[in-house]
């Protein structure tokens, strides 16, 4: 059966929260975040002391894309270390984990910490999503007066644009992402961690589903779920597996409903309902979850 943890109430929460890198520099600067106790923010903006931001070419359209690393000090040459890919939400960063309290227990732990852009920061890590309400995403900005909310710069990969092709892209630049991690640093391949936020949280799902064997844990944050339902059969089901959600966030009830549904197939799953998180907060809210989550999940060789 799943864990349920619930956290102390956090007071005086914008109601705006949960906007990216990119949505905050098109309207002047990031929204102020009110985070639990002990939780540090970070910027998605500007990398912080060890976090590097890496480019390589992606051959199918000569185009350079974006990831960032953080290597924990406590790696050392030649030692197999473990390592989290981290994939952001909608008009997120390369930043939008490697970050704040990310980052201070990726150094605790002995993490290497990688963000992938996914192509470019809208496109949907392999998951076509479902056209937006005029609202915009939840947690996002009122809309502009003309319907849509003011889009953010594009981060990444521009020169394709068929929707299809784009998340097709999206899900290879992730495992170009792993495998040039995996030749550039020693990694423990029984330690290989998977995590997203919102619309990453819905590609980490298909991402965990289609390589199962790559990873040793996943963790989806206010996951993105477009309905989707796991069955008995459903590779993820045989991954260690942490949910969480604020219930602050309107993602609330289809978390709860896709870890209902894995109660229902008898998939041991950890669910975290943090209490007075929304859709940005719950990301660096959650990290202390997270990283206690995955130390306890090691493949076996």
């Amino acid at each position: 059966m799943k864990t349920l943890t619930r956290s102390l109430a956090v007071v005086g929460l914008s109601a705006a929260l949960g906007l990216p890198c990119g949505a905050a520099l098109a309207q002047g600067g990031p929204p102020r975040q009110v985070l639990p106790e002990g939780i540090r923010g970070g910027s998605e903006i500007t990398p912080e002391k060890g976090v590097e931001i890496r480019r390589y070419v992606f051959k199918e359209t000569g185009e350079e894309l974006p990831y960032s690393v953080y290597v924990s000090s406590k790696v050392k040459k030649g030692q197999a270390a473990p390592l989290v890919i981290a994939l952001r939400g909608y008009t997120g960063t390369t930043l939008t984990f490697v970050r704040g309290t990310a980052v201070d227990l990726a150094e605790a732990g002995g993490y290497i910490l990688v963000g992938a852009i996914g192509y470019n920061n809208r496109a949907g890590f392999g998951m076509d999503a479902p056209s937006r309400p005029a609202g915009g995403r939840p947690g996002g900005p009122a809309p502009a007066e003309g319907g849509q909310p003011p889009q953010p710069p594009l981060v990444g990969g521009s020169k394709e644009t068929d929707p299809q092709t784009v998340t097709r892209y999206s899900e290879q630049d992730v495992m170009n992402v792993l495998a040039m991690v995996r030749q550039a640093f020693t990694i423990d391949d029984r330690r290989i961690y998977l995590m997203g936020h919102s619309q990453g949280g819905g590609g980490a799902r298909h991402i965990a589903e289609k390589y199962p064997n790559i990873w040793a844990g996943v963790a989806l944050l206010a996951p993105a779920l477009f309905g989707a339902a796991p069955t008995a059969d459903s590779p993820i089901t045989k991954i260690p597996l942490l949910l969480a959600v604020g219930d602050q966030d309107s993602l609330m009830g289809s978390v709860r409903t896709f870890s209902d549904q894995l109660d229902a197939l008898k998939v041991k799953h950890d669910f975290v309902l943090k209490s007075g998180l929304d859709h940005g907060t719950i990301i660096m809210g959650a990290m202390p979850d997270v990283f206690a989550f995955f130390p306890k999940h090691v493949k076996g060789r």
